[in-house]
């Protein structure tokens, strides 16, 4: 995206308004329209449109982040930028492309600028670039390794499309595949190395889970087969990062 994206910062607190003003600063892509102290401010600032982008706080006096987003129509692209993770999933259901958590490293919000301008560029975050034949022919014809698994005192080969997920339990490890269940006295930091990123991540220092196996979630929690898993305070932005862009 070749033109400047104009956007607005909405936040009642001081600092956090002059940390987003910071990082703008450092984009010269981003155009910062106005800043607004409340959501009232930024409705004006809304209604005369020619906004690409709201970084928007929640709890606000009067009228909270996401009552302005609802209030909206057409909205323009929203990142939350707040202290509270409970608000995640509601954030989401309004089409946020982002939740960012304060304090906002510098790194995290050039990702969301990255996102940003995939959604206003008209690509897909979704889905990935289409690769070439060959590339194509390649990745599909190559089966991933299976995970070598030392249990009941034998090596067990185990498809990884069969692990839904890792249980850290004592001196062991249990895991849990579609049909069955294997424990090991081989560490769960040992096995994530052994498993590829892209598949499966560490949500809890006892729990490591397959994307794709995950049938809900919210901020603190997982669903898995029915069973519901925690989500660890320290893993718990990266998560809801990799399940939220999983299930765009």
């Amino acid at each position: 995206m070749d033109r400047k994206i104009r956007c607005i910062i909405v936040d009642d607190e001081p600092l956090a308004r002059k940390v987003l003003v910071k990082h703008t600063e450092q984009i010269d892509q981003l155009e910062v329209v106005a800043v607004c102290a409340n959501a009232v401010d930024a409705f004006c600032h809304l209604q005369k449109g020619n906004i690409d982008l709201v970084f928007l706080d929640i709890k606000m006096p009067k009228i909270n982040g996401l009552e302005l987003l609802e209030s909206l129509n057409p909205a323009p692209l929203v990142v939350f930028t707040t202290a509270y993770r409970e608000f995640a999933i509601k954030a989401f259901e309004l089409d946020a492309i982002d939740y960012l958590l304060k304090p906002i490293s510098m790194g995290r919000f050039m990702k969301t600028i990255a996102k940003a301008n995939k959604y206003l560029s008209g690509q897909s975050i979704s889905q990935p670039q289409q690769p070439s034949k060959a590339a194509s022919e390649t990745s599909t014809s190559a089966e991933p390794e299976p995970l070598h698994i030392k249990a009941q005192r034998k090596i067990i080969k185990l498809d990884l499309s069969h692990i839904t997920y890792l249980e850290s339990l004592n001196d062991k490890v249990i895991i849990h595949t579609l049909d069955n269940e294997i424990t090991t006295s081989q560490r769960i930091g040992h096995l994530s190395e052994k498993l590829p990123k892209e598949r499966f991540i560490r949500i809890h220092r006892s729990f490591m889970i397959a994307v794709d196996k995950v049938s809900a979630f919210n901020s603190i929690m997982v669903e898995i087969n029915g069973k519901e898993l925690p989500i660890g305070r320290n893993y718990r932005s990266h998560v809801l990062d990799i399940l939220q862009n999983t299930s765009d």
